[in-house]
């Protein structure tokens, strides 16, 4: 841990004057800010509100893994052409890992800051709302836990390809999201990663609420969380065997 301790500060260094760190700051902050404007003055019902800002929060994760991970990717490309993936000693796979981890590490910072914030701001000024106190930190989790698999993906379009198909595909995925969010994604949804988040929180805000059967909530979920792990061991499987062989090839955009 103390290697990849310093690995991973010397790579936060590297990102601490691009705007990778910033939209981690400032896109939770903007949305907290904007859903808390816009309830405050809009009719429906407290879980209601909610679980909409929440499913929110999922169909723009697609969007946002995009544009980060093509400013990441564009990062590597500008040094050198790639020269701190390959001009140096240490293992690129390592090196790959280093900057995916620190990348997750901070994708669950916002995540919290914007499932926290929204809950502190919300909850502030509504005396008569009753939820779990766990209720936000089981909803991070939920929208975290899918993010490996985006990461891993949206790195490799972007090394692989440009940022413009990185992003592209983030956005595409984000209203397939949206798509699967209607009766269309009840059978399909666990086969597609941009749903996994939202139909997690979907089912567990239902859940909460005591309005889904139990029975199917425990298929749903069981089935779900099984694909999601073989899913995403696969594609951290594939993605560190291509960086493993990766050249350099395919970059300009």
């Amino acid at each position: 841990m103390g290697k990849l301790g310093r690995a991973m500060a010397s790579e936060f260094l590297k990102m601490r004057r691009t705007w990778i760190l910033w939209i981690h700051v400032v896109m939770p902050v903007t949305g907290i800010f904007i859903f808390l404007l816009y309830y405050r003055y809009a009719g429906g019902t407290n879980w209601g509100k909610i679980s909409g800002y929440m499913e929110v929060l999922a169909l723009v994760c697609p969007t946002l893994v995009g544009i980060i991970c093509a400013l990441a990717a564009d990062q590597e490309k500008e040094a050198g052409h790639l020269q701190n993936l390959f001009g140096v000693t240490k293992s690129r796979c390592f090196i790959m890992a280093e900057k995916l981890a620190l990348l997750l590490i901070c994708n669950l910072a916002a995540l919290f800051l914007a499932a926290e914030g929204f809950g502190i701001g919300f909850g502030g000024g509504q005396s008569n709302l009753e939820i779990p106190g766990n209720f936000y930190v089981i909803m991070t989790v939920f929208l975290w836990l899918p993010q490996f698999f985006a990461y891993c993906f949206h790195l490799y379009l972007g090394l692989r390809f440009s940022k413009g198909i990185t992003i592209g595909a983030g956005i595409v995925e984000s209203l397939l999201a949206a798509l699967f969010l209607t009766g269309m994604g009840d059978e399909i949804w666990v086969f597609f990663p941009c749903a996994w988040a939202e139909r997690f929180i979907m089912y567990y805000t239902l859940y909460i609420r005591g309005k889904i059967n139990i029975s199917f909530l425990t298929g749903q979920v069981k089935v779900g969380i099984i694909l999601a792990g073989l899913l995403t061991l696969a594609g951290g499987v594939l993605f560190f065997a291509w960086i493993h062989v990766y050249e350099g090839s395919g970059v300009e955009d």
